[in-house]
């Protein structure tokens, strides 16, 4: 029996259907990919960005700090204390000590 035309044209247009819904789904496919490495890029050079200006504010302001040559706070409960350490120049250095109770 020979297959009548107009079934011919359904086929037809249910592949090109068939086929115009998996191109879609790649494309959808690829472009999330695509976005999702975009905002991951984004994200990792805005921490890096915040790191940064955090890391340079901190260094501008450590040099205006001011600890007293004997100063001590309590910490958890035990108390600790900084004092200076001799010599520097530029560079001041203090030792922490955390006197434990236990």
């Amino acid at each position: 029996m020979k297959p009548k035309p107009y079934w011919k044209r359904g086929a037809i247009l249910l592949q090109t259907l068939v086929m115009s819904v998996i191109l879609s789904m790649i494309a959808v496919m690829v472009l999330k990919w695509v976005l999702a490495r975009y905002i991951m890029t984004n994200r990792i050079q805005t921490s890096a960005k915040n790191t940064g200006s955090a890391q340079g504010y901190a260094a501008l302001n450590v040099n205006k700090w001011t600890i007293p040559s004997n100063a001590g706070t309590t910490l958890d409960g035990k108390p600790v204390s900084f004092t200076q350490q001799a010599g520097g120049g530029a560079s001041r250095r203090f030792v922490t000590t955390v006197t434990d109770e236990y």
